[in-house]
Parts: structure tokens; C-alpha cells; sequence
């Protein structure tokens, strides 16, 4: 039995008296909810197969509850916001697949307990500062030879996730991410980025089996790096590190083929939660967890709604900087000291891929 502790998470705002924990049917018997003194009500709520998260809103669940949520299906991940309403706060956890499911969600709700949103929210002020002042970034990994750079007049934010949950949205659990426009007036981003890491696949439709698809068909970045070539903010060339990323980028290439647009840089992501662990699924954890660096980044490919997806691609071995400074700002060289990032490395060999179809 995984315990719930509604009366631990920080991120719902006080004043709230009632919690409703939303499970999908498969996983009724596996939760139960701690009762504390912050709520005075307590309930769990079972979201039957092909139900959506709109009708169980609007039929079981009052106004001015906080909600959790934790589900596999996309169609209890996402509501309208007339459905919510204004009153409502929604959090949700996704859930894998598989035997470890169940361990990965108990990660979750552990990683929920020990978040502190005023530090993700410090931790986003300060980076904040700092690529305000910094007039452009370089994003470089030695490893690899990759070095990119991006210039912008002014650091534009499309995206801001900082800690503490707002009512009348749905918002993935944990929470913790600062996503950097770059595809904005006056910001040009072009080098070589070398991504390594667990990626996120988001879709703008629920139930779509492509995002899981291609997800699965980028999992061998958690363990080879691939390279990007972007010129002007688009991706014009990829190459494999090694020989195990090259099924990563034949997945790209297929999907900027399809629609181009999925080979736009939309921007930087950092994820700012150290509290939350990385996992072997499509989990937005992935893109909100620090890992061993104090700050992660991620490159964003494709923009919704305008694409049928975007891929957000962790470049955990990368450094970004300000121009013409040393001091790291956010990915690996903001690791802790003894972690192992600072053990000589060796430089990869490099593995073209076949026929890039994004040139």
C-alpha cells in the first residue's frame, strides 16, 4: 500500500478543505490517503477505463478542492479549463508501465513530499538574473566537440512552473521548470548540441499512441548522446556519438520529415526540482529534475499547439554559460563536486547517421 500524504505537499496554496485523490480504477486497491489537520475531508475518487478527467471533474469533485491525480491514460492527465473552474486545483502524477510502475509513482509522491517551492521559485529568480545580464549563452560539451550559441536583446520566458500549483489549470507533479524562448524576434541560436538523458514527448492530443512511440524510440539517449547541428534555430543535421543513439536519430529525422516544424528550436528548458527523480518513462519529471546538476537544461523541439508534438531533449553532459564567461549557469558543470563529472573524459567517436532527411 503507497500512503498519500496530502498534509506534506507544499505546493497547494492554504485554505483549502477538501482533497480528492483521483485514481485510475487499476490502482484503487494500491493507495490509501494519511488524514491530517489541514483538510477536513479526505477522498479518493476511481476514474472507471475511457473516463475523462472533464466529466470527473465536473460530477464528483466539488469546488475548492485540491486534486491529485495519478493515472497512465492521457485522457485523465488534461481537462479544459472550464472544467476545472476556477476554484479547483489539479495536480497530476503520470504513471508508467510495467512492473516498476507502482515504485516509480511512490518515487513521485516521495519526490511531492520533499519539493520546497519557495527554493525552485529562488532557483528560478537567480537564473533569471542571470541570463538577463548575460546578453547570450554558450552551450558546450567537450566530450563531444559540440558548441552552440544563443544571442537574444532581452531573455524572453514562454514558460514558468515554479513550485506552487494554480487553480484552474491542470499542472504535472512535481513541479519546477523555466523554459527560455528561442524562437522569439531577435534571438538566433546556432551550433552543434550534444542531448543525452531521459527526453519527454508532449502531445497536443490525449491518447495518442505517437508520443509513447517515439518516446520508446529515444531511450537510448539515457545512455549514448546524440548531436544536433542547428543553423538559425532550426536542426539541420544529426549525428550519432555513438553507434547506439543512431536509432534515436533516424526517429528525428522520420519526424521533421513529417512536419518540419518539429525540427524548430522553441527554447531552453531547466529544470529546477532536485528533489524529483529522472525515470525510464515519458515522464515530465524528466524535464523538471535537476539530476546531479544544480540547474538541468533541455533543448525544446516543436511548439504546441502549432505542432502535433514537441520533444524536450536533456543535455545532461552539456554546460551552458554566459558569452565570453567560464561560469556555469545551468547543466553538467553545476554538479556537485565529487559526483564524478569531474573525472577526466574521454572524447567520443563520431558516427554519422544515414541520410539525414532534415537538411
Amino acid at each position: 500500500m503507497i500512503v498519500v500524504r496530502p498534509d506534506a505537499y507544499r505546493q497547494y496554496m492554504t485554505g483549502r478543505k477538501r482533497f480528492v485523490l483521483i485514481l485510475e480504477e487499476q490502482f484503487m486497491d494500491s493507495f490509501d490517503i494519511e488524514h491530517g489537520t489541514r483538510y477536513e475531508q479526505y477522498t479518493k475518487v476511481t476514474a472507471e477505463p475511457g473516463r475523462p478527467l472533464a466529466d470527473i471533474l465536473s460530477r464528483e469533485v466539488r469546488e475548492g478542492s485540491d486534486v491529485l491525480v495519478i493515472a497512465e491514460h492521457d485522457l485523465l492527465l488534461t481537462a479544459p479549463a472550464v472544467a476545472i473552474g476556477p476554484e479547483r486545483t489539479v495536480a497530476t502524477l503520470r504513471a508508467g508501465t510495467g512492473p516498476l510502475a507502482l515504485n516509480q509513482v511512490s518515487a513521485l509522491l516521495e519526490a511531492l513530499e520533499k519539493t520546497d517551492p519557495d527554493a525552485v521559485r529562488q532557483g528560478a529568480d537567480t537564473l533569471t538574473a542571470a541570463l538577463n545580464a548575460a546578453g547570450g549563452l554558450t552551450l558546450d560539451d567537450p566530450l563531444t566537440g559540440s558548441l552552440a550559441k544563443l544571442t537574444y536583446a532581452h531573455p524572453t520566458w514562454s514558460w514558468t512552473d515554479t513550485g506552487v500549483f494554480q487553480p484552474g489549470v491542470v499542472q504535472a507533479a512535481p513541479a519546477g521548470r523555466h523554459r527560455l524562448s528561442a524562437d522569439g524576434v531577435g534571438t538566433v541560436i546556432t551550433g552543434q548540441i550534444a542531448v543525452k538523458g531521459w527526453p519527454v514527448v508532449r502531445s497536443r492530443t490525449s491518447g495518442t499512441e505517437q508520443s509513447r512511440k517515439l518516446f520508446e524510440q529515444l531511450t537510448a539517449l539515457s545512455h549514448y548522446p546524440l548531436v544536433l547541428t542547428v543553423e538559425d534555430g532550426t536542426v539541420s543535421d544529426l549525428r550519432a556519438a555513438e553507434a547506439g543513439s543512431a536509432k534515436a536519430a533516424v526517429a528525428l529525422e522520420q519526424l521533421f520529415t513529417t512536419d518540419p516544424g518539429h525540427s524548430r528550436v522553441a527554447g531552453l528548458e531547466f529544470g529546477l526540482n532536485n528533489a524529483v527523480p529522472l525515470l525510464p518513462f515519458n515522464s515530465e519529471s524528466n524535464a523538471t529534475g535537476t539530476g546531479k546538476a544544480t540547474t538541468s537544461v533541455h533543448l525544446v523541439l516543436g511548439s504546441l499547439p502549432t505542432t502535433p508534438l514537441q520533444v524536450v531533449l536533456p543535455c545532461s553532459i552539456s554546460t551552458l554559460t554566459a558569452l565570453d564567461s567560464t561560469t556555469p549557469l545551468a547543466g553538467a558543470g553545476t554538479a556537485a563536486q565529487g559526483d564524478g563529472s569531474t573525472r577526466p573524459r574521454r572524447r567520443m567517436n563520431r558516427v554519422t547517421s544515414a541520410g539525414c532527411g532534415c537538411h
